[in-house]
């Protein structure tokens, strides 16, 4: 476990009066493994918790002023991070056995003589519960923000030309363990490859999980309907631009000299249209996000126009026209040979008065 200690519980949820962690145990250890693994990745947790066990004795010094210190070493950022997404769902998960006791005589509601009994109607403990979960999925939203900037910095300091050191090595590491998670910031073969760039098209609340959550409906509706609309090639090709910002190889001129490439800019204003019309059928398609029928209902056919307008810009644009067929010019006609009635009105020219 990433939390072993009272002290560290109270830092980041310092509105309860428990002494003992013993009573959490079992609930943070299910916390840490149904809540935060499948975010870190398999790897990456275990890999924290090894550091964690090795590091324990620094990680209680830790004071309240340094839970927002970014500055942290990459680890020990991770961790403290990592804790609190633990501590609210842990305490989340914990609160119903809290408040009752259960002996040989039955179940009691328990209470404290500096604490009032919460309401009958348990509305109080479902209003503590509700803000656990949010505040935990809060605290696992700016977990992956944090993981997804220092993967971004990382390929910035491996790809820029004047870059003379390489990104930390805690953080190299974290990166490259992430990667095998799920939750992993970007998906490659989308052309909607991450929430920052979904979020430029389709308010989700700048929400990682919802991302992850809307991959599925995302990917059927670009192989089903985007990809039978234009083509599995040309969608491939956009694909790679969304990701790498390349363009296509050239293909090889043939012996009608065809062989040009697509433009930048025309790739690219490709990519933002089928990016709104995956944002509008997203809409219409899903239910991870909340919305009336009506407004599913106007955002597919919206959906559904653009994707016809996208069909058109791609026939005006990108598709090769064909060059018109010359027309044959009109064969000679021979004086010497007799002639067929259609030949002989056409090479006929009217007599000399």
């Amino acid at each position: 476990m990433i939390i072993t200690t009272i002290e560290e519980l109270r830092l980041h949820s310092p509105a309860h009066a428990l002494d003992s962690i013993d009573s959490l145990v079992g609930f943070i250890d299910n916390s840490e493994h149904d809540f935060l693994e499948e975010k870190l990745g398999t790897p990456l947790y275990q890999h924290l918790q090894a550091w964690y066990d090795k590091n324990q004795a620094m990680m209680s010094q830790v004071s309240a002023p340094m839970i927002g210190d970014t500055t942290l070493p990459p680890y020990n950022r991770l961790c403290l991070l990592a804790q609190r997404c633990v501590a609210f769902d842990a305490l989340g998960r914990a609160i119903g056995m809290q408040v009752v006791s259960v002996n040989n005589s039955g179940v009691n509601q328990m209470v404290a003589e500096d604490y009032i009994a919460p309401d009958k109607n348990g509305k109080t403990i479902e209003m503590y519960r509700d803000t656990c979960n949010r505040e935990a999925h809060a605290a696992v939203n700016q977990l992956l923000r944090q993981l997804e900037m220092w993967c971004k910095q990382g390929a910035d300091a491996d790809d820029a030309d004047d870059a003379t050191e390489s990104p930390d090595a805690e953080r190299k590491e974290i990166c490259e363990l992430w990667q095998q998670s799920a939750y992993y910031y970007q998906a490659a073969a989308l052309i909607t490859p991450s929430c920052e760039v979904l979020q430029r098209y389709l308010n989700i609340y700048d929400s990682r999980e919802k991302f992850i959550q809307l991959l599925p409906d995302m990917q059927f509706i670009q192989e089903e309907i985007i990809g039978n609309a234009i083509g599995e090639d040309l969608l491939q090709t956009v694909i790679d631009f969304a990701r790498d910002g390349k363009l296509p190889e050239p293909p090889e001129p043939n012996a009608e000299g065809d062989g040009e490439q697509i433009s930048e800019a025309t790739l690219g204003r490709l990519l933002h249209r089928l990016r709104k019309v995956m944002a509008a059928l997203l809409v219409g398609r899903t239910s991870v996000l909340k919305y009336t029928k009506e407004q599913k209902v106007q955002a597919h056919d919206d959906g559904v126009r653009m994707l016809q307008n996208v069909v058109e810009y791609i026939k005006n644009n990108i598709e090769e026209q064909p060059a018109p067929a010359p027309e044959p010019a009109p064969a000679p006609c021979p004086h010497n040979e007799p002639k067929p009635q259609e030949a002989q009105a056409a090479c006929w020219t009217p007599p000399l008065l």
